[in-house]
């Protein structure tokens, strides 16, 4: 696999490693289902042909999850070992992928996928939802003005700096 340029690299791997988390976070989201004292990942088998239509990269954490027993330390083991079997020494440097998780960029962008999420949760769980329209509509919320000039907000914040969150209550 081609290496990226490193300026290009770095935000290229923000964006993909926050893929994968939020599509760990939707597949969850849907598809964890309570058997006996265990929670069970079950993606049906219509779901998993679309995601490997669709995102065919992604398509392996479906596999690594399916009918198995899950809890948030093992989802998220996983997750960082897939992730670093992915991106880090193959299609990104093996110095940019640690650097994302600490960056502010990625933190930035998991507090709003998780921050989109809360506002708006009994949309998201009025039906089941591809990842596609996840995606369209989180990156719809995103374009707001209200939210853009929340982001903005954050990305100037120091360290500590509390901002309040934008209110917008319109599903996007």
């Amino acid at each position: 696999m081609k290496k990226v340029k490193s300026n290009d690299a770095f935000d290229r791997a923000v964006e993909d490693i926050s893929e994968v988390f939020m599509f760990d976070h939707w597949m969850r989201f849907y598809f964890i289902f309570e058997e006996g004292k265990k929670l069970i990942v079950k993606v049906p088998d219509e779901v998993g042909d679309q995601i490997e239509k669709e995102y065919p990269g992604l398509k392996g954490l479906v596999d690594l999850f399916n009918n198995e027993e899950i809890d948030q330390q093992k989802s998220m083991n996983s997750v960082c070992a897939y992730i670093g079997a992915r991106f880090d020494g193959s299609k990104y440097s093996p110095k940019i992928v640690p650097k994302v998780f600490d960056s502010k960029s990625f933190k930035i962008e998991m507090y709003l996928f998780n921050l989109w999420i809360k506002g708006h949760e009994s949309y998201l769980e009025s039906e089941v939802m591809s990842f596609s329209d996840w995606k369209e509509l989180y990156n719809g919320w995103r374009e707001q003005d209200e939210v853009k000039n929340y982001i903005e907000r954050l990305g100037n914040a120091g360290n500590g700096a509390h901002i309040q969150p934008p209110t917008c209550t319109t599903v996007q």
